[in-house]
């Protein structure tokens, strides 16, 4: 019979979590016979956008299923997740498939990166109360110098990709122009619809709700797929303002449990410095930030030598350095050939980014200089107990004492190891004379 015990329980608890996660986690099959496939995305485009929507058209490639609908509602992000998506869309439309872009609904958009999916798309759909545009890249990475002649370059590239990714059938002039221009195509009303007389997109439905959309296209009773446990994950990781907080606290909880050793505090901050490193990898930041960002946490932790706050606030401004020089120079993350020099984004470091590192980067610098004045405390403090206290103290032998060699004595209501120089049987009262290491020094007490 197996004996069942806490730690069982909590394994198989463990496993259970495990496989409904991974299970979660996968994509949503396709429903049986269904002729159309639709996907809503309702977030900026960041490495979890990009798993869930090449995912999405990957299982409706699998499921046989040849036209594809994906609802967006999105500021913009990443331009090489974008241009992965894209590459995606054009993978499932070469082979034959209609992909439709719905931009819905009323209040939603499709703006920078958001634009460039939908021109992408077979079809463009929109409803009253939409917007699509803003494409205008934010260019980083540029020399010292070069920033008029550069930004000119890469400004040139995307309008040419937005051409390139255009249909025929609509206005190249008019889609090219949201990104020399930062241009917005509004849709108002089925009757004033902006966009469409533009011929920037193809269709405005005369409904205000997605699921009225949706049944005005033929697909009311196809499931909507919405981003699982992976995709969401990778886009609250990815997101380079947690990853510094990530960081940062995992940096100065090894350095708290250095002072005051409890290894709870070193395993949470590594797994924190673990997460923000696979979150800033999957968000493709250069190389050389991640090296200063290490080079700052190795500073921090020589506080520990050089005190008075000097290491920590140097670590601080280095590791500041090197996160900001994420928005600034080219992702690392790989694109396709067909895209872009890769040097453009549609993101940028803002107020957030900017208070967040003044708070943790503050809050590091002083509390480091905290845990040092509070090690420097406990230092000096007496300690609690005193080992020579025992000197001068009386016992009994509970057992005889041979010259030179060990006995026992029960000294204050506790067993001792004790020697001495002359014989002494046991029971004799004696005195504690010395103490040489664990052994306690001892000779007979006269009466």
């Amino acid at each position: 019979m197996v004996k069942i015990t806490r730690q069982r329980i909590a394994l198989f608890l463990f496993l259970v979590a495990l496989v409904l996660t991974v299970q979660a986690s996968l994509p949503q099959e396709a429903h049986a016979g269904s002729s159309v496939y639709v996907a809503s995305l309702d977030q900026n485009i960041d490495p979890g956008a990009q798993d869930f929507v090449v995912s999405s058209i990957n299982d409706a490639t699998s499921s046989g299923i040849h036209n594809f609908i994906l609802i967006i509602n999105t500021n913009g992000g990443a331009g090489v997740n974008m241009e992965n998506i894209i590459s995606a869309i054009f993978t499932y439309e070469n082979a034959g498939n209609h992909f439709t872009t719905l931009i819905a609904p009323g209040g939603a958009h499709a703006f920078s990166a958001g634009a460039y999916i939908a021109e992408a798309s077979t079809n463009i759909t929109m409803v009253p109360s939409t917007v699509i545009g803003s494409a205008t890249p934010i260019v980083s990475g540029i020399p010292i110098g070069q920033e008029n002649s550069t930004f000119t370059k890469d400004l040139n590239a995307f309008t040419e990709y937005m051409a390139s990714i255009t249909p025929g059938y609509r206005n190249v002039t008019g889609t090219k122009v949201m990104v020399t221009g930062g241009i917005s195509y509004s849709c108002q009303t089925y009757a004033s619809c902006y966009a469409k007389q533009q011929h920037v997109v193809d269709v405005v439905l005369n409904v205000s709700s997605t699921q009225d959309a949706l049944t005005a296209m033929g697909a009311g009773g196809a499931p909507i797929h919405t981003p699982g446990i992976t995709s969401t994950f990778l886009s609250i990781i990815s997101d380079p303002n947690l990853d510094s907080i990530l960081f940062l606290a995992g940096t100065f909880a090894i350095l708290a449990d250095l002072y005051h050793p409890t290894l709870i505090l070193t395993v949470v901050g590594g797994a924190a410095i673990a997460l923000a490193l696979l979150g800033l990898g999957v968000f493709g930041a250069p190389l050389v930030s991640l090296i200063l960002m290490l080079i700052g946490a190795v500073f921090i932790f020589l506080e520990l030598k050089t005190h008075h706050g000097v290491s920590a606030i140097a670590g601080v401004i280095i590791f500041v350095v090197g996160f900001l020089l994420i928005f600034s120079l080219p992702s690392s993350a790989p694109s396709p050939a067909s895209a872009p020099s890769g040097s453009g984004t549609f993101i940028q470091a803002g107020i957030l980014t900017y208070t967040i590192l003044g708070l943790v980067g503050a809050g590091g610098v002083f509390g480091s200089i905290y845990l040092y004045r509070v090690r420097e405390t406990l230092m000096n403090q007496p300690p609690a107990q005193n080992p020579k206290a025992i000197i001068g103290k009386k016992g009994r032998l509970t057992s005889d004492l041979k010259a030179g060699e060990l006995a026992t004595a029960n000294i204050g209501s506790e067993d001792f190891t004790v020697t001495g120089p002359t014989d002494l049987p046991k029971g004799t009262l004696i005195k504690v004379k010395d103490l040489e290491g664990l052994k306690l020094i001892v000779e007979q007490v006269e009466n």
